[in-house]
């Protein structure tokens, strides 16, 4: 029987290309909206509106200036005073502004970044640019910045130093040498492109659950239910089913993500295919679970849709799969684990990104997995204490 309600259920997705087109082609659509927005701002290649003031006026401040509008691709306006930059930079005009106020060979600190404070992160980026022109436009300004301080010091030095001072707040707030630092990246592919795809697919993943799973209500209330469990001695049968049918779509939905992911984004999908398909099995098990149970414990489908849609959007605001987890406050971070989204999405990105699997992806496929027991226990509870 659990064949046959699997072999059903196929069939009426499959003639309903509304659902069709909800599963299998907004998931991959949402995901790259995802993927672009917040891969873009974590590598630095936010499209930053900045503006200049050069108060010294001189050879190397216009060379560094000219080298500044070139790394950020034009985007860069060049203001005449202090006060004009810090009134675009207050009425949105500008996002981060650059402040050219000494000699870049000797004096300590000769660049300030200013930071509006709702605009913290293009703070960060234009001083990363500003460094980047630093040391790659004008390469003999470094060269003799450090020469001019070696002398005295008899020891080497970074240059150009960089303030970042927050829009309002007199003083510095931190000196940014500019760093030599040699980065290596401990991963494959892009963290944040990996981890919308989990994130993303995961949040899809429960809301195509309960939608499938409201036929159970649509079945209780046309008399289905009663001629069925009689004929089948229970609910067990019906209940098996469905949670084998809501698990394989979400397995064949968590796929259409991920494939966009590797085909657009170069995700290494395929060199830990076993290990992502284990997860993608229990992300989809315990997203089956939970929507079996919305749906088992609501009375009428309308009372179904408003619950679920209501516990959905909690789960991935706290789960992580509306922002990223690493942004949220510590105890939001903690909370996160009591949801499915999180563990989810730690196990893609280990599996996907890092390429192993180790303790905690085991741990999470075994959290997975309880969660699609608990909610499939809880349905059955539910639907065996209502008379036939």
């Amino acid at each position: 029987m659990m064949v046959v309600m699997l072999r059903v259920m196929a069939l009426g997705f499959w003639r309903d290309r509304a659902s069709l087109i909800l599963a299998f082609v907004l998931p991959p659509i949402v995901f790259m909206i995802f993927a672009s927005v917040f891969a873009s701002g974590a590598s630095g290649k936010l499209d930053v509106r900045a503006g200049v003031v050069d108060e010294v006026a001189s050879a190397d401040s216009g060379r560094l200036s000219d080298a500044l509008s070139r790394a950020l691709s034009g985007r860069m306006r060049r203001f005449h005073s202090l006060p004009a930059l810090t009134a675009a930079l207050a009425d949105g005009g500008v996002d981060a502004g650059v402040v050219l106020a000494g000699d870049l060979v000797n004096d300590p600190a000769p660049v300030t970044v200013l930071t509006h404070p709702g605009r913290r992160a293009a703070g960060e980026v234009l001083a990363a640019q500003v460094r980047i022109a630093a040391t790659q436009g004008v390469p003999d300004l470094v060269l003799r910045r450090e020469l001019a301080r070696l002398a005295p010091l008899l020891g080497p030095a970074p240059a150009p130093a960089i303030v970042l001072r927050r829009l309002g707040v007199g003083g510095a707030a931190a000196v940014l040498p500019a760093p030599f630092i040699s980065q290596r990246v401990m991963g494959r592919g892009d963290p944040l492109v990996v981890y919308y795809a989990g994130a993303v697919s995961m949040l899809f993943l429960l809301f195509s659950a309960a939608q499938g799973a409201m036929s159970l209500i649509d079945e209780r209330r046309a008399g289905m239910r009663m001629r069925l469990g009689l004929n089948i001695g229970g609910v067990w049968p019906l209940l098996a089913g469905r949670m084998l049918w809501l698990t394989a779509l979400g397995v064949l939905q968590a796929l259409a993500v991920f494939l966009v992911a590797w085909a657009v984004y170069r995700v290494p999908l395929w060199a830990s295919i076993a290990p992502w398909l284990a997860t993608a099995v229990c992300a989809a098990w315990s997203a089956a679970g939970v929507g079996l149970c919305l749906s088992a414990v609501s009375r009428t489908r309308e009372q179904a849709q408003t619950v679920s849609t209501f516990v959905i959007l909690i789960l991935a605001a706290v789960g992580g799969s509306m922002a990223p987890r690493f942004l949220m406050p510590a105890g939001f971070q903690a909370v996160g684990w009591l949801t499915p989204h999180a563990w989810a999405i730690e196990a893609y990105q280990t599996v996907v990104w890092r390429g192993i699997v180790d303790g905690r992806v085991l741990a999470a496929w075994a959290v997975l997995i309880a969660f699609g027991a608990a909610g499939l226990a809880a349905a059955l509870l539910a639907e065996g204490r209502r008379k036939l």
